[in-house]
Order: structure tokens, then sequence, then C-alpha cells
């Protein structure tokens, strides 16, 4: 605890926020706040995107050192993220919460696809490599608990 990470080769910091209408990660349920916003997107500034060779809506990869594979998204390019930094809303990209098909007593119950639309971070989010041979948690806050969504040290490419 309180060892500093460097995470060569990451370049951007990856944060997350709350959307105005999908404030909690359960929202997305909701078939009204779909229709005005059907899914999140990785928010980058326009100074990055045009190193990137990025432009509004592009498909893009962001990995991590806990996630080589990464998570894609599509992006959008605006003023108001700094350089360096990318953003997505965590409230979207459910693999579960009734976005897939499951059987109950032999019934299937059909899933609803809006439920699994837009990216979720948490698969690249940084895991706590002090904690070798126990279940990967996310680095946490050492003073409240409470993961660490602002740690997470990201590389972002094209799709």
């Amino acid at each position: 605890m309180g060892n500093e990470i460097k995470d060569e080769g990451y370049p951007f910091q990856l944060i997350t926020f709350k959307d105005i209408l999908h404030t909690q990660s359960r929202t997305i349920s909701n078939i009204w706040l779909n229709e005005i916003m059907p899914e999140n997107y990785i928010w980058m500034n326009r100074i990055d995107a045009t190193n990137l060779g990025v432009e509004f809506g592009d498909m893009i990869k962001i990995t991590s050192p806990s996630n080589a594979e990464g998570v894609k998204g599509k992006v959008v390019v605006m003023e108001g993220v700094r350089p360096g930094v990318i953003a997505v809303s965590h409230h979207y990209g459910h693999w579960a919460y009734g976005g897939k098909d499951m059987e109950i007593d032999g019934n299937v119950l059909k899933g609803d696809k809006r439920r699994n639309t837009g990216i979720t971070v948490n698969p690249v989010m940084r895991l706590d490599s002090s904690l070798k041979g126990r279940s990967p948690v996310c680095l946490q806050d050492p003073i409240g608990g409470s993961a660490s969504f602002y740690d997470t040290k990201v590389k972002v490419e094209k799709a």
C-alpha cells in the first residue's frame, strides 16, 4: 500500500463519470432513458484524436497493464476533455443484467440487447498487483476503500 505505480507505455489517464441521464449502473434497464441516449462513448480531446488519426464516431480500443485484450467503443472528440485523458461514463456495456437470453426452469427468457450497448471500462481497470494469489481486485482508495476510478493508465489505438 502506498507504492507508486508506474505504467510505462500507457500514456492516457482513464477517468469515469456519471452521465446526467444514466446516474447508476442499473438505469440501463430504463427504456425511456435508452431512447434518449442508447449508448455511451469514449470522450477524447481533439489534440489526442488528431495524433492518433481518430475522428468522431471511430471505434477505438483501450488496453491497460491489467488487460491487454482491452475493450472497444466509439469515440467522441471534444475540447472538454484534457489532453492525455480519456473519459467514459460508467453505466453501459453490461454483459448480464438482462441483456442476454437466460434459461429458467426450461423456459427461455429473452434478453434485451439494448442493455448490452456501449462500453464498460471495468475489464481494463488497473488491478492491485500487490494482492498476488488472491482474487483480482482493482486499485482501491486507501482512505475510503472504494474502487479507484481515476488511477488507471491506458493505451488507446484505432480499432
